[in-house]
């Protein structure tokens, strides 16, 4: 095969690397995943079955009439042709209404499975669609260019020998037809891509098999030709267990046919047939929610595009819960910047700011608003929106909540920025499930200072002792041991003074070892 040809087989199988970049690697990133607390937590996640789905709404979506302020004139003076009438609203508080195509998140909303963030946004936001999107991708301030997206950096800690070393199943699956940024490691692309488990079977076996049969030479791009015939090893390997699981799951509820949808309905059926995966990233495409012209209000193209969004997750939900996998399912919703205040004149609105996201799972803090309702008074240059929550105090909540990561290795994650976390998850400590006992620990206050709550479940009777370890690995309390019974159980166990940091609870029982990171405040 000539190295054109290959190059380009290799591109189609949608493992997409940066060549130079993944072949030197970065210093940032070793010395992050070289730390005490990174190989713990390596250790850790690697086998927690958690998963995230992230929906991206690419164009910028309008969030003052998705969530429509129905008390205040100065919104309905801004916009006097697509304003969304109160009396058309779905009630959420006595100033909120929900646009009236969004009867699914809402119903999830009233469930307590989805959580509202209002305002998120960053100082000195851009309102360019390429720049935009890669600030939200790549995790950086308005003033900072990076190569590597927030979750390849992350997931590049639980594969820290990538890509020399490749995970037996791909740690993150984007339904579509490139790779996002967002997926981008010190290694290259961490993520495959696909629009079905079928396609991305037949595309990648349909390479061919001969790509070893010319010899490599010893030059620079010899190397790079070897490394990307390694990467093709895997989508061939990946292309195979894809297809297997997509096979072995199915999907429990009908869903609409939009594009969503039907990128929801692959995840659910992953999930259900057993992949391992754990970051899902899907989108509605082509900048769909950028509405200059004709937006509409209570009907057009906004008001489709909303719906689209509300009954595929509000589908999604129903398919995982019927499966039995709810409980181990969050996503959130995030675009690349909100729309202006006032309609422009041609019935839609422009590039704007601040916006709200949507945090949905039946492990979310839902059925609440975190932040204010719109203030159009206390404005931007623009006219538009402030900012009451910055878009990465999200992701590290997600990041800390949800996958146990410590709060020193999110501020790493993050180069080196720390953002206060927002009440969003159950935090129930990393789950690490196996065919006998699941663990999670629960921190009361959170961080701990005297004692922490353990919360632990057993398919019989047995005998289970604790030992609270530092990072490196010494015990730091004597271990405490109970006779537990079947099912949930309850054990408490006090701190004694250690230095502020992050510790590694350990739960034995017979042959069987599971552990979480815990985090200390010392007294």
């Amino acid at each position: 095969m000539k190295r054109r040809n290959f190059l380009k087989t290799s591109a189609t199988a949608a493992i997409t690397i940066g060549a130079t970049q993944s072949m030197f690697g970065s210093i940032y990133q070793n010395a992050l995943m070289t730390s005490p607390s990174m190989q713990q937590l390596v250790a850790l996640t690697q086998n927690s079955d958690k998963i995230v789905v992230l929906i991206q709404l690419q164009g910028g979506n309008d969030g003052l009439n998705t969530l429509i302020p129905i008390e205040s004139s100065a919104y309905y003076n801004a916009r006097p042709t697509i304003n969304i009438p109160k009396a058309e609203t779905l009630p959420l508080t006595s100033t909120l209404g929900w646009h009236p195509k969004m009867g699914g998140m809402k119903q999830l909303y009233d469930e307590g499975k989805l959580a509202i963030v209002q305002g998120v946004s960053y100082e000195n936001s851009d309102r360019s669609h390429f720049r935009g999107t890669d600030i939200w991708l790549t995790a950086t301030d308005a003033d900072v260019m990076k190569n590597t997206g927030w979750v390849g950096r992350y997931l590049q800690t639980l594969a820290p020998e990538f890509p020399i070393t490749l995970p037996d199943e791909p740690l993150a699956v984007q339904l579509g037809t490139t790779l996002s940024m967002a997926l981008n490691s010190d290694g290259g692309s961490i993520g495959i891509t696909f629009r079905t488990p079928e396609e991305f079977y037949n595309l990648v076996r349909g390479t061919g098999s001969n790509i070893e049969d010319e010899s490599i030479p010893d030059t620079a791009a010899g190397k790079e030709l070897e490394y990307m015939r390694t990467i093709s090893k895997a989508a061939q390997s990946y292309s195979q267990i894809v297809k297997d699981k997509g096979d072995a799951g199915k999907n429990f509820v009908t869903y609409g046919n939009t594009d969503l949808a039907n990128k929801l309905k692959v995840v659910a059926q992953l999930i259900d047939g057993g992949l391992k995966t754990k970051v899902y990233l899907v989108a509605i495409e082509k900048n769909s929610f950028d509405t200059h012209i004709n937006q509409g209000g209570v009907t057009g193209d906004h008001a489709s595009l909303l719906e689209q969004v509300s009954t595929s997750v509000k589908a999604f939900m129903d398919d995982i819960t019927a499966s039995g996998n709810a409980d181990r399912v969050v996503g959130f919703t995030f675009s690349e910047f909100g729309r202006r205040v006032r309609e422009n004149g041609s019935t839609g609105t422009d590039h704007g700011s601040a916006a709200p996201m949507f945090v949905f799972g039946n492990k979310v803090l839902g059925g609440k608003i975190i932040g204010n309702d719109p203030d159009f008074v206390n404005v931007d240059p623009y006219g538009d929106l402030l900012m009451q929550y910055d878009y990465r105090q999200v992701y590290g909540s997600l990041l800390g909540q949800w996958f146990g990561t410590p709060s020193n290795a999110i501020q790493s994650l993050l180069f080196d920025k720390s953002f206060e976390q927002l009440p969003l998850f159950d935090q129930g400590g990393t789950s690490v499930r196996n065919a006998d006992f699941e663990l999670e620990a629960t921190v009361f206050p959170n961080p701990a200072s005297d004692a922490i709550t353990i919360k632990v479940s057993f398919p019989q009777a047995t005998r289970a002792e604790f030992t609270l370890y530092s990072l490196q690995g010494k015990a730091v309390a004597s271990p405490i041991a109970a006779e537990l019974t079947s099912g949930m159980q309850q054990v408490s166990m006090k701190i004694p003074q250690l230095p502020t940091g992050a510790y590694y609870l350990e739960v034995k029982a017979g042959a069987l070892k599971k552990g979480t990171i815990v985090e200390i405040t010392g007294r």
